[in-house]
């Protein structure tokens, strides 16, 4: 239990000096209409489909 607590420990320590050192790019206008094409075209499945 101890191993994992520590383990668990160090790889959210990891994560935080990762985050805090790597600086976070913003996402640019032709990605953006990418992400929208995908969210109109609507579903092409009847599982996932509005009703």
């Amino acid at each position: 239990m101890r191993t994992c607590f520590l383990l668990a420990a160090a790889i959210t320590g990891l994560g935080l000096a990762l985050r805090l050192a790597m600086p976070v790019t913003p996402v640019d206008d032709p990605f953006r209409d990418v992400l929208r094409a995908y969210a109109n075209t609507g579903s092409n499945t009847g599982e996932t489909r509005a009703p």
